[in-house]
Order: C-alpha cells, then sequence, then structure tokens
C-alpha cells in the first residue's frame, strides 16, 4: 500500500466558480496575506488561497487571541482515510513486536505492558478513523436540494440532507439512499469480497465503539483476537474501492517518491 495525495474540502466545486461575482470567498495569493487583510475579512468571508501552481484551497481565518492565521480546510474524509493508514503503518510495526515480545512467558515486563496498550490503541483507532472515512464520504455525496422518499405500507417518510445523516442508518445510507439519488449505483447490489470485507469492517468498528464487558473477560478476549487477525490492508483496499465507486479517481496514490 501506498500513502494517497492529499486534497481539499470542495477543491472541485472552486475551480468553477466565479469569485469577481461571489462575495462568500476572498480568493487571495498565500503571498500577499498579512495580519491586517486577514482581520479585515475575518468576520465576514472565508478565504480562498490561490497556489503557485493555480490551486484553489478554501481555507478560514481563526483568531489565535488577536493573531490573525489561514488555516486550510482538508477533505476530512481522505484525512481520516490517510490517518487510517498511518496508523496500520504502525499497528504493523508493534504487532511484530507482539509476537516477538510476548513468546517469553517467564517475563512480562512494564514494557510489554506498554507493547499490549499501544497495540490495541493504534489498531482500534485505525479501525474507527477508516470506517469513519465511509461515513463521512457517504454524508458528503448527500445532495443539499433533493429529498430521501422512504415508502412504507402505511406511510410515506421524507427526508432532507440533515434528516439522512443523523437518522439514516449506515447501511441503508448505502443501499436505499444513494442508490436513489445517483441512478440506481448500489456499491452492494450484487455480494463481493470488497462488500463483505466492509460489512466486517463496520462489525467490528462497533464492537469497539460500543465495548461491552462480561465478569469473565470472554468479551474482551474476543474483542482483541478480532483486531489481532482482521486483515487491514484487504479492508483499506475494499473501503477505496466503495468510495471511488461513487466518485472515481477520488482516493487515488500519492505520486510522490516517498514511502511512508
Amino acid at each position: 500500500m501506498k500513502h494517497i495525495k492529499k486534497k481539499y474540502l470542495f477543491e472541485d466545486k472552486l475551480k468553477n466558480i466565479d469569485f469577481d461575482n461571489n462575495e462568500s470567498f476572498e480568493k487571495v495569493n498565500p503571498n500577499s496575506i498579512n495580519s491586517d487583510f486577514l482581520k479585515s475579512v475575518s468576520k465576514s468571508k472565508n478565504v480562498v488561497l490561490n497556489t503557485d501552481l493555480d490551486e484553489k484551497i478554501l481555507a478560514f481565518i481563526y483568531n489565535n487571541n488577536g493573531s490573525y492565521i489561514t488555516i486550510p480546510l482538508p477533505d476530512f474524509t481522505l484525512v481520516y482515510y490517510d490517518f487510517a493508514y498511518k496508523l496500520n503503518i504502525k499497528r504493523k510495526e508493534i504487532s511484530i513486536e507482539v509476537f516477538k515480545k510476548l513468546n517469553n512467558y517467564d517475563d512480562f515486563s512494564e514494557v510489554n505492558g506498554d507493547l499490549i496498550y499501544n497495540f490495541y490503541g493504534y489498531s482500534s483507532s485505525c479501525i474507527i478513523n477508516l470506517f469513519t472515512s465511509m461515513e463521512s464520504f457517504i454524508n458528503s455525496m448527500l445532495p443539499h436540494d433533493k429529498k430521501f422518499i422512504k415508502k412504507l405500507n402505511n406511510k410515506t417518510e421524507i427526508y432532507d440532507r440533515e434528516q439522512i445523516q443523523f437518522n439514516i442508518p449506515f447501511f441503508d445510507k448505502l443501499k436505499k439512499v444513494l442508490p436513489q439519488f445517483y441512478e440506481n449505483k448500489n456499491f452492494f447490489n450484487n455480494p463481493t469480497p470488497a462488500n463483505n470485507q466492509i460489512s466486517k469492517l463496520k462489525e467490528l468498528r462497533d464492537k469497539i465503539i460500543y465495548t461491552k464487558s462480561d465478569s469473565t473477560g470472554e468479551v474482551q478476549i474476543e474483542l482483541f483476537k478480532e483486531l489481532l487477525k482482521f486483515d487491514y490492508d484487504k479492508t483499506f483496499v475494499s473501503v477505496k474501492k466503495l468510495i471511488n465507486f461513487y466518485k472515481p479517481d477520488y482516493i487515488i496514490d500519492c505520486p510522490c517518491e516517498k514511502n511512508f
């Protein structure tokens, strides 16, 4: 696996905005920004940074105790995916140490205790961030000007974008909502290894988020076992396939030569 290309919020939409007739944004060159300018537009506008490569990046102005700074707004879906990727690299490193050092039954030190804590922390965080990247993406694909119509036996329910995000379950968004908005496109139309892996990711993520306990520790043992044997790399590929199914080339490998 390779790290992904970083993108910014509304990157595609900003290419088509007529900034001369749009009062919501102020387009500026990053080299021309100073504190007086930021203060003057901080309460009325966000800024769009026009880079040397003619890329347009949405940013907001943050008042840090009187010091005005410009913060480019990343694409949150890709942030979650990218951070899960980095957590997975660390998880792999720690996994090697876990199987190596815990093989000595006569020596369980504080260092090994820290190793166990780190493994569970990195593994569970990787799962949570990877799943959240899908949730973020699905919500970003909901049109602001269309309603989801759910026909039941004795009534019809109508949901706007906000109601869909807060009240429709994850798989219903994928299997019912998005197909209604996008010409019956349904990643789960037929059983595949990829959508089976996504179902496993959802199941494991829920077990982590809603961690249960019992009087014997069996529930916790089974959860830890799942984190040890879960196929992380295959799941990254599956999530990428799902997202790119709806938006081709949304998640792509970074063209740089750096390996991290």
